[in-house]
């Protein structure tokens, strides 16, 4: 996946002729998004006229790592006269902020509204801006902020999913374009499900490295080594999504048909960890499904896996021999995880 450098957006905004006047920006929310944003919007050239936060002191963070003017309490009129407010908070503040400014008449008719929660259309979790506002639309960054200072370097290699009326879809496009990153259109009605995908791509894979680093400890790997060794793996993972795609970039032993070392591995959860036993056969049909799109496994392995995969087998006698005993060096596998 490629990303075009700040000089390519240039040359192609240029391309397309006048440009118009660079909006102007206010961002309700100090959180991590809300300054990441804000850091980003400064860099590209884009004038952000403030960034209001409720807490004093996250909001003070706010401004130093995004040097843009920071607020708590009142909202301060610059909001009223700025061209897009973009609402960074928590998504069930979100009505509330946005009830806030039309209850306060901080709103204009001109003004477009967006939001960057990515499960929530525009038009619903906007609902009391509505009457106030020229349009309303999502601005979802589709990327995991833990941290803003980490954030902040990371914004511009990022897809951004953009829903809403047209004006706000344009707006988005264009501040999207600005930043040098990629633009994703959505309609309202597929929001809940793009952000399924994104919280599986991102939340769960955390999940999931905790559960490996409790099996590497009961292992036997000390705990604080866990997950540092971890890391070089998921990092290869993401490498080769990146590289060679789906289903390419699978490997293991589902990959190679290697029912013997599945069978261990129920055979002992089963025994150690008989919580994840479930969680492993249940990723494991998904994993099989990705293995015979990518290679022809053998048919006998293949059926074999998917017995194992949906319970209907129980570790035992695989093709090769009895569970553990070795078929050849290294007990019939091969080298790799």
């Amino acid at each position: 996946m490629s990303y075009m450098s700040e000089a390519e957006v240039n040359a192609r905004a240029a391309s397309e002729g006048p440009a118009e006047p660079t909006p102007s920006v206010f961002i309700m929310g100090a959180g991590v998004v809300g300054t990441a944003l804000a850091a980003r919007l400064v860099r590209a050239g884009i004038p952000v006229t403030g960034l209001h936060g409720r807490q004093v002191e996250l909001t003070d963070a706010a401004r130093a790592i995004s040097g843009v003017v920071g607020s708590t309490g009142d909202v301060p009129q610059i909001l009223s006269e700025s061209d897009v407010i973009i609402i960074s908070v928590r998504d069930d503040r979100v009505p509330e902020v946005a009830e806030r400014l039309a209850r306060e008449g901080r709103l204009r008719r001109e003004q477009i509204l967006l939001h960057t929660s990515g499960a929530n259309p525009a038009r619903l979790i906007l609902a009391a801006a509505l009457p106030h506002v020229r349009a309303v639309g999502t601005l979802h960054p589709l990327v995991s902020f833990a941290d803003a200072r980490v954030a902040v370097e990371g914004l511009q290699q990022v897809a951004f999913g953009i829903e809403g009326d047209e004006p706000a879809r344009a707006i988005g496009k264009r501040i999207v374009r600005a930043l040098g990153a990629r633009a994703v259109f959505l309609e309202a009605e597929n929001l809940a499900l793009y952000h399924a995908g994104a919280v599986m791509a991102s939340n769960y894979v955390v999940a999931l490295a905790d559960t490996a680093q409790s099996l590497l400890i009961k292992a036997g790997v000390p705990a604080d080594q866990a997950l540092p060794i971890l890391i070089p793996l998921l990092t290869s993972v993401v490498q080769n999504l990146a590289q060679l795609g789906l289903p390419g970039a699978l490997t293991g032993p589902v990959a190679r048909g290697d029912v013997e070392s599945v069978e261990r591995h129920i055979g002992t959860l089963e025994a150690r960890a008989p919580e994840l036993v479930a969680l492993y056969r249940l990723v494991g049909r998904d994993v099989l499904r990705l293995a015979r799109e990518k290679a022809d496994l053998e048919p006998a392995r293949a059926a074999r896996l998917e017995a194992l995969f949906s319970g209907a087998a129980e570790p035992g006698t695989a093709a090769g021999g009895p569970a553990g005993s070795p078929a050849g060096p290294n007990g019939g596998r091969r080298p790799g995880a």
